[in-house]
């Protein structure tokens, strides 16, 4: 038995490293490479110190991994999105909605929270016009052609 998924763009590792940065990338890659090389280095020398200095170095490594990762999230998210992007957009209601009630609708591929300004019944096509100051509920009507 298959489900069918919507048709949605599929991220490469090419999309993922030009949307994290390749600079904080290389920066990563390079601090746990030294990193290993340390603990290699210590172990096969039999020095502790380089294979203590590695291991710190590694987790460091780590540590800026998820840093740049959450950062780099945060600042995309905020320069992308804006609730302005959505209003006039069009899309279908997935449940039925009254006046003023919370329902449920589907726009740009994905479902939004959302209070409609008039009844709304299952599949109606809906439009929004305005988007709440929490950006994930959104003010919809009718959609009158």
């Amino acid at each position: 038995m298959t489900s069918k998924s919507p048709d949605l763009p599929v991220s490469s590792l090419l999309d993922r490293l030009f949307l994290y940065g390749i600079r904080s990338l290389l920066v990563v890659l390079a601090v746990v490479a030294f990193g290993i090389f340390l603990i290699a280095h210590g172990w096969l020398v039999s020095r502790f110190d380089y294979l203590a200095s590695g291991i710190l170095i590694v987790m460091i490594g780590v540590g800026l991994a998820f840093a740049f990762q959450q950062t780099t999230t945060k600042v995309i998210t905020q320069r992308y999105f804006s609730g302005d992007t959505l209003v006039g957009k069009t899309g279908r209601a997935v449940v039925p909605m009254k006046a003023s009630a919370k329902g449920v609708v589907h726009v740009e591929h994905e479902s939004w929270s959302a209070v409609a300004e008039d009844d709304i019944a299952r599949g109606e096509p809906v439009i929004v016009t305005a988007v709440d100051p929490d950006n994930v509920t959104l003010k919809v009507r009718k959609h009158r052609t």
